[in-house]
């Protein structure tokens, strides 16, 4: 009677001991998800992510591309700006065609009689993208020379402007000086001779390679 007491007092202890490994392991997941203890492993679930979450972070990775893409341009622009600073400071440049167009006094904005020179220069540096054009603001004798200065470089300013919207042409292209009063071609005594040095002077220069 001991024994079988013995038996079923061992048997009854076997389960206490047993049943919680199961309860925590092998009647819920598999072998992989405990260890030789028998404790319950976290398991990775993957975060659900919703459609509008979906379209957040499809936005930004565009705004990301448009980003990139402008500073790309940028970088262009700098690098050709660049390169059209050492090529003016060169001694081997040749003038391939120059040209001129004129303004009305006190003035810098550019007038429709001046279309035609001005897409003739535009023709010339898209034949040859190697070519850059330097444009020389002048003005007549009359008000101060600072202030001829500033309108000669408003007038250099207005004929690239117009390069670069109606024929896109680079802005590293294109080459701003300006000499105010200090380059007339005619004299500042009559009306005739202020009005031929309004005007803006076009050079396109090539380089040898």
């Amino acid at each position: 009677m001991n024994r079988i007491f013995r038996g079923k007092a061992l048997g009854w202890a076997l389960v206490v001991i047993l049943a919680p490994l199961f309860a925590g392991c092998a009647w819920r997941g598999p072998a992989s998800d405990c260890d030789t203890s028998g404790e319950k492993q976290p398991v990775y679930v993957e975060p659900e992510v919703t459609q509008v979450e979906f379209d957040g972070l499809e936005g930004r990775v565009t705004d990301l591309e448009r980003r990139m893409s402008a500073n790309e341009e940028l970088a262009q622009d700098a690098m050709m700006t660049a390169d059209k600073a050492l090529k003016c400071c060169r001694k081997d440049y040749t003038i391939v065609m120059t040209e001129e167009i004129y303004f009305d006094f006190n003035k810098f904005d550019v007038k429709a009689e001046s279309s035609a020179a001005l897409d003739r220069v535009a023709d010339k540096l898209k034949s040859d993208p190697d070519l850059i054009a330097e444009l020389a603001g002048h003005t007549d004798g009359k008000g101060t020379s600072d202030y001829n200065i500033v309108l000669g470089q408003k007038r250099a300013d207005a004929a690239r402007q117009y390069l670069i919207s109606r024929h896109n042409i680079a802005l590293g292209r294109l080459a701003l000086r300006t000499f105010g009063e200090d380059a007339p071609i005619a004299s500042n005594d009559s009306d005739e001779g202020r009005s031929k040095n309004r005007r803006v002077t076009i050079d396109v220069l090539g380089f040898s390679q």
